[in-house]
């Protein structure tokens, strides 16, 4: 163990990997020089010489530097320099992202410093060359009558720049309704080249976005057609049980934890012609419909009114009527029932007459009614 420490204490890698290296300081000149002559912030010169602010500033403030700028005058002359970096990048020739991305500020505020001088923003691309793609763009989608989506998979673009170019040069947009009446072609005669439309000359990143497309849209329907396909043998599955099984829908449905409606639904969007159902259905219908009308046929024929037979059934008179006619069966005419006990004439009593007897007045009315006139006489004054 000795000897190891001895060894460790002789061997001159040991110290050296101690050691510290001291950090040279640059000389304070240096920040006042940058800090007055080429109005540098305090901030900026501590980042370039991978210092903290405080340092530098300490560091002037010990050299006894007192010609610090005010908060407010700092602050507008940082802007001011921001704005004429800002300036000379984009006159330069940098885009705005370049220069956004460089001095670390906003889209928004690039274009603010821009109009506040009077520097015309640069567009994405020059008139004649936008005019020029503008009429490709139109003989496709006017023309040949493809939709925005089809024509920016034919020039490799997105559709939305398609939009923007054709209204940007005047062309006309056709409207949604317009759209459904236009012809329609396969994937492979629209992107492949139309007669009377040449295929353009791509780049090698459009060809490669249309190849992309192309494989997203054929996954599509390839996905939609076996989507299709799933729905189309289980919807046949339902159509055996219900039309070789003789179960209704509603059994049907139970048999899968659905409802009745739904699995009616699912066959008939299959396209499976389900009106054999509905003529089953209205043939039993019918044949429970005729043995009611046998029923009502034999009270109808005791002899019944139609109105009796509906009280017995609980029914109008209109609707036995109707039952029997749709069955076949004969109705009365209007009017009294034939040899019915009750239609049978009976012998009328005749009626008792009046005897007329003459009034007898009883005499002590005659005589209470001769008092009363001669008291009436005595009390009546004559004048």
């Amino acid at each position: 163990m000795e000897n190891q420490k001895a060894d460790k204490e002789k061997s001159p890698k040991a110290k050296t990997s101690k050691a510290r290296i001291p950090r040279v300081m640059p000389d304070v000149s240096e920040y006042i020089k940058l800090y007055k002559e080429q109005n540098y912030p305090i901030r900026d010169i501590a980042t370039h010489y991978q210092v903290s602010v405080s340092t530098v500033y300490h560091a002037m403030v010990a050299s006894g530097f007192s010609e610090f700028r005010p908060k407010h005058a700092r602050m507008s002359h940082t802007r001011m320099s921001k704005e004429e970096q800002a300036i000379a990048l984009y006159q330069s020739g940098l885009t705005r992202t370049a220069v956004v991305q460089k001095l670390n500020i906003s889209a928004r505020t690039l274009n603010k410093v821009l109009e506040k001088h009077g520097i015309t923003i640069r567009r994405g691309i020059d008139l004649v060359t936008s005019a020029n793609r503008a009429a490709q763009f139109h003989k496709a989608y006017n023309d040949h009558q493809l939709s925005l989506r089809e024509t920016a998979e034919l020039f490799g673009v997105s559709h939305p720049i398609i939009l923007r170019e054709l209204k940007r040069n005047g062309y006309p947009i056709r409207q949604s309704v317009d759209s459904k009446n236009r012809p329609t072609f396969k994937l492979k005669h629209k992107l492949g080249g139309i007669a009377g439309l040449p295929t353009p000359k791509l780049t090698p990143k459009q060809k490669e976005r249309r190849q992309i497309l192309i494989r997203i849209r054929q996954k599509r329907e390839d996905d939609q057609k076996l989507k299709r396909l799933k729905n189309y043998n289980r919807a046949k599955e339902y159509w055996q049980l219900v039309n070789e099984g003789g179960l209704d829908f509603e059994e049907v449905g139970k048999l899968f934890n659905l409802s009745g409606k739904t699995i009616e639904r699912v066959i008939v969007r299959a396209g499976i012609d389900i009106s054999a159902i509905a003529l089953r259905e209205k043939a039993a219908a019918f044949k429970e419909e005729q043995a009611l009308a046998q029923k009502y046929w034999e009270l109808y024929s005791k002899p019944m009114s139609l109105e009796e037979v509906g009280e017995a059934f609980g029914l109008s008179d209109s609707t036995i009527r109707a039952t029997l006619l749709r069955h076949g069966y004969e109705i009365r005419k209007r009017g009294r029932i034939e040899n019915s006990d009750r239609n049978r004439l009976k012998p009328r009593s005749p009626k008792s007459k009046k005897i007329k007897q003459q009034a007898v007045i009883p005499s002590e009315n005659m005589e209470a009614t001769g008092q009363a006139l001669d008291l009436l006489i005595s009390n009546t004054k004559v004048k």
